[in-house]
C-alpha cells in the first residue's frame, strides 16, 4: 500500500512564481499610492475615489476572460495545440469589447457616479477626472490579461511576469515625472502609459514567439473553443469578482462620505492588505493547481490533502505577515505618506489589518480549492453573502453610525482614536471570517467525497482575485 503523498514541497514551489507575478500587479498600485502620498498627499482621496468605480468594471471583465486560460490548456491536453491560439484570439476580442463598453459606461456616467452616493461635491469634482482617465486604461489592461492567461496555459508565465515588472519601472518613472505637477491626475495618466507598454509589449512578444505557429496564434482557420464556451467558464468568476470589487468600492464610497482623511487612510490600509494578499493568492493558485491535478487522476483523497495543505501553509504565512506589519507599523505609515497625521492613523489601524489577514487569506485559498474541485458557484454565493450583503451594511453601521443601537459597541468604537476607519476595517474582518467559515465548512463536507461531474473543467485562481482586492495595478 502506497504512503499518502505530501504536497507541501510542490505547493511552495508553485506558489513562489505565481506570487511574484501577482506582486508585479500590486507593485504598480503601491507605487501610485506612495508617490501621490509623498508628493501630493492632499490628493490621495481623489485617487482612491477615482479608482472605486473603475474596479467594478475592470474586475467583472477580467472574470469573463478566465476561460482563455482554461480552454487553451484543455485544447493542449486534447492534442489540439492550435486551439490555444484560437482561445487567445477570441479572448482578445472579448477583452477589447468588454474594455470599450466599460470605459464608455464610465465616461457617460461621469460625476453622477459619485453624486448619487452622496460624496462631498469637492471630492467628487476632483475624483471624476481621475476616473475618466483611468477608464482609458481598462481595455489595455484586459488585453494584457488575455495574453497572460494564454501564456500561463502554454506554461510560459515568465514572459508576462517580466513584462509586468518592466511596466512597473515605466509606471514609477511616469509617476515621478507627472505627479509633482499634476497630482492624482498625473498618476492616472502614468497608469495609462504603463498599460500601453504592458499590453503592447506582451502581445508583440506573443506574436514573435517561435511557438506561435505551433499554437495557431495567427492561423484564422484553426479549430478551437467557441465564444460560448469561453463565456460559460467566465460567468461564475465574473459574478464573484464583480460582487467583491463592488463591495470594496462601496466601502470606499462610505469612507468618502466621511471625509478626505478617512478615505485616504482606508485606501492605504486596503493597499497594504492587498500587498500581503498576493502571498495568499500565490498559495491559492498553487493549491488549485495541485487539487486540479488530483481531480484529473480522479483521486478525491489526494485533492482533499492538497487543499488542507494549502490552507495550513497559508495560515502560517499570514500569521508571520501579521506579526511583521504590527512590528513595523510606524515605518510603514511614514513610507506611505508624508502627512504625519495620516501616517499616525495608518500605524494605529495596523493591528486590525493584522487580524484580517488570516481569515481573508483562508477564504481565497478554500474558494480556489473548491473551484478546482468542480464546485464553482458555491464560492460565488459565499462572496455575495459576505462581501455584498454583510460587509457594506456593517461598514455603514460601524463607520457612519458608530454602532448606534448597541451601547457597549458604540462606547467601544468611540473610545478608538480613528473610529470611522476602525469601523470600516472591522466590517472587512467580520465579513472575511464569515466567508472563511462558510467555505471551510463546504470544503470539509466535500473533501474526500466522489468528485463532481465536470470537476476538471473549472478555472484556477488568477489575476481577477488580485484586481478585486486592489485594482490599482
Amino acid at each position: 500500500m502506497s504512503q499518502p503523498r505530501s504536497y507541501l514541497a510542490d505547493l511552495l514551489r508553485l506558489a513562489g512564481p505565481v506570487a511574484l507575478a501577482r506582486l508585479g500587479i500590486i507593485g504598480m498600485a503601491i507605487v501610485d499610492v506612495i508617490v501621490v502620498g509623498q508628493l501630493a498627499p492632499d490628493e490621495l482621496p481623489h485617487q482612491a475615489l477615482g479608482w472605486a468605480p473603475t474596479a467594478v468594471f475592470l474586475v467583472a471583465a477580467i472574470g469573463l476572460l478566465q476561460g482563455v486560460q482554461v480552454l487553451a490548456a484543455r485544447a493542449l491536453g486534447e492534442g489540439n495545440s492550435e486551439g490555444a491560439g484560437v482561445a487567445l484570439r477570441r479572448g482578445l476580442v472579448m477583452a477589447a469589447a468588454a474594455g470599450i463598453v466599460s470605459a464608455a459606461a464610465m465616461i457617460a456616467a461621469g460625476q453622477s457616479l459619485f453624486d448619487v452616493f452622496g460624496i462631498e461635491r469637492d471630492l467628487a469634482v476632483h475624483a471624476t477626472p481621475v476616473m475618466l482617465i483611468l477608464a482609458w486604461s481598462i481595455p489595455l489592461h484586459l488585453l494584457y490579461i488575455a495574453g497572460t492567461y494564454y501564456l500561463e496555459a502554454i506554461k510560459k508565465p515568465g514572459i508576462s511576469t517580466a513584462v509586468m515588472w518592466g511596466a512597473n519601472l515605466v509606471n514609477l518613472g511616469l509617476n515621478l515625472l507627472w505627479v509633482p505637477e499634476h497630482g492624482a491626475i498625473g498618476s492616472a495618466w502614468a497608469t495609462v502609459g504603463a498599460r500601453v507598454f504592458l499590453s503592447g509589449l506582451l502581445l508583440l512578444w506573443i506574436l514573435v514567439l517561435p511557438s506561435s505557429r505551433e499554437y495557431g496564434v495567427r492561423k484564422l482557420a484553426a479549430k478551437g473553443p467557441s465564444y460560448g464556451a469561453l463565456f460559460a467558464i467566465g460567468i461564475a468568476s465574473a459574478v464573484s469578482q464583480a460582487v467583491e470589487a463592488g463591495a470594496f468600492s462601496a466601502m470606499t464610497v462610505i469612507a468618502g462620505r466621511l471625509g478626505a482623511a478617512v478615505v485616504a487612510g482606508y485606501q492605504i490600509m486596503l493597499n497594504l492588505m492587498a500587498f500581503v494578499f498576493m502571498i495568499a493568492l500565490g498559495m491559492a493558485a498553487a493549491t488549485a493547481v495541485l487539487v486540479s491535478e488530483a481531480v484529473g487522476r480522479r483521486a478525491p483523497d489526494d485533492a482533499a490533502r492538497a487543499g488542507w495543505t494549502g490552507l495550513g501553509a497559508n495560515t502560517v504565512a499570514m500569521l508571520i505577515a501579521a506579526g511583521a506589519i504590527v512590528y513595523f507599523a510606524s515605518p510603514i505609515g511614514r513610507l506611505y505618506t508624508a502627512d504625519a497625521e495620516l501616517a499616525a492613523l495608518i500605524a494605529a489601524m495596523m493591528w486590525i489589518a493584522a487580524l484580517i489577514l488570516t481569515p481573508d487569506g483562508a477564504q481565497v485559498v478554500i474558494a480556489s480549492a473548491l473551484r478546482a474541485r468542480g464546485d464553482n458557484w458555491f464560492p460565488t454565493f459565499s462572496h455575495i453573502l459576505a462581501y455584498a450583503v454583510i460587509m457594506p451594511v456593517l461598514g455603514y453601521w460601524l463607520a457612519e453610525l458608530h454602532g448606534q443601537g448597541v451601547p457597549a459597541l458604540n462606547a467601544w468604537l468611540l473610545a478608538l482614536e480613528h473610529r470611522e476607519v476602525a469601523g470600516l476595517m472591522f466590517a472587512i474582518l467580520i465579513s472575511s471570517i464569515v466567508s472563511a467559515l462558510v467555505l471551510l465548512l463546504r470544503w470539509w463536507a466535500l473533501a474526500g467525497r466522489p468528485l463532481m461531474p465536470g470537476a476538471d473543467d473549472t478555472p484556477i485562481a488568477g489575476i481577477a482575485e488580485t484586481e478585486a482586492r486592489d485594482p490599482l495595478g
